[in-house]
């Protein structure tokens, strides 16, 4: 019902980018996973860039399409049925600006969003994954427990922040601009936590610096590395909101992009099981197609019934948070429902395929490896059952 509320102009931009994934995108899609992990290629999102899609929500004002969330959502199915690699990328581009467009000052927005409108490749990075000790915390809105993190800032006697440690798997590392990241904020010699600071940092900012690119198993386009903070002085128009804000804000920021995430994950499921549905009625077996076999049809129903749960599900989600509804639920259920769902179909799909599947270079055992990676994009299933958990 909720996709009723489409525009045809909106419809027509999902199967334009279908179009455009499938002619620009998806026929590199291997090259880029082949060689993603040893350096980053910027042609795909060069491609998307020229037609305004690297933010597709952003609003106009900021050069952006000012498309809702539920189209956004289509949008990154269609990247992701094309390289998985390449929608990640764009999905933690919408998560590192979702803290400006939820808490940024007007300075911050004016600054750093129209970095990747209008043709422009300007992406954002999210820090978000500790090294070391994990940020840990209560998942109940009434209490927060802080018990450490491995990237603090510090307020000095000058009263500036300074900042030191280190964040890992940061997406987009190579590629950003900008980027933001939450910092356990204290003052000088307390032994206390202070809360959580947001902050948005340039790339080039003194102090900060990239470590070790990490070679992943799956979604390899997108790049991914750990940062390092050396002494870096975050001013005060690096800040997003206050330290009494920060987790608030962070929770608020990935409920609102965890269905991106789920859209991905959908976008993947799709392609292997349209994969699989289209080598089941090529391969043969007693001189008559797999499809014929019962054991192989009903197990394709059973990933295309899935795949539609899925889809609809984060549609829900994003529609929730276009309609102003509440959302806290079933944003953390799409992204349960989308990655089981993609983990599930991917693997059905290299059994229906067969033992080409399993060897390297085949589009089967890279969707498979990239729904494994998604289930832990944006926090884990399990992270996400403690979220809907604290809330029962």
């Amino acid at each position: 019902m909720f996709r009723d509320t489409i525009s045809p102009a909106d419809k027509e931009l999902v199967f334009f980018t279908r179009d455009l994934v499938a002619r620009r995108i998806a026929p590199q899609a291997m090259t880029y996973d082949t060689h993603g992990n040893e350096f980053f290629d910027s042609s795909a999102l060069e491609v998307l860039a020229e037609h305004n899609l690297l933010a597709p929500n952003l609003p106009p004002e900021y050069g952006g399409r000012g498309l809702s969330n539920l189209v956004t959502a289509m949008i990154l199915e269609e990247i992701a049925a094309g390289c998985a690699g390449v929608a990640i990328a764009v999905a933690a581009n919408l998560h590192a600006i979702s803290p400006l467009m939820v808490a940024g000052t007007q300075e911050q927005r004016d600054r750093y969003l129209p970095l990747m409108a209008n043709g422009k490749t300007g992406l954002g990075a999210i820090a978000m994954v500790d090294t070391g000790v994990n940020l840990d915390f209560l998942l109940q809105t009434e209490r927060v427990s802080i018990r450490g993190s491995s990237i603090k800032g510090e307020v000095n006697e000058a009263n500036q922040t300074v900042v030191n440690g280190s964040k890992d798997y940061v997406m987009n590392a190579a590629a950003a601009k900008f980027m933001t990241t939450m910092v356990e904020y204290k003052s000088s010699g307390s032994s206390e936590p202070g809360g959580l600071q947001i902050i948005v940092l340039p790339m080039d900012t003194p102090g900060l610096s990239l470590g070790n690119t990490r070679h992943k198993l799956g979604l390899r386009y997108c790049s991914t590395a750990e940062v390092h903070f050396n002494d870096l002085i975050a001013e005060p128009h690096h800040m997003i909101g206050t330290p009494a804000q920060g987790l608030e804000i962070f929770k608020e920021c990935l409920y609102r992009n965890v269905p991106f995430v789920g859209a991905v994950c959908v976008g993947v499921a799709r392609a292997a099981y349209q994969h699989a549905l289209e080598i089941s009625k090529e391969r043969m077996i007693s001189e008559h197609p797999v499809f014929e076999e019962s054991a192989v049809s009903h197990s394709l129903v059973n990933m295309a019934s899935q795949l539609n749960a899925a889809r609809l599900s984060v549609h829900q989600a994003c529609w929730n948070i276009d309609q102003g509804l509440d959302y806290t639920l079933t944003s953390p259920q799409a992204k349960i429902i989308a990655s089981e769902a993609a983990q599930n179909i991917t693997w059905r799909a290299m059994e229906i395929v067969g033992g080409q599947a399993y060897v390297s270079g085949n589009k089967a055992e890279k969707y498979l490896r990239d729904a494994k990676m998604l289930s832990i994009v944006d926090g884990s299933e399990q992270f996400h059952r403690c979220l809907l958990a604290s809330q029962l």
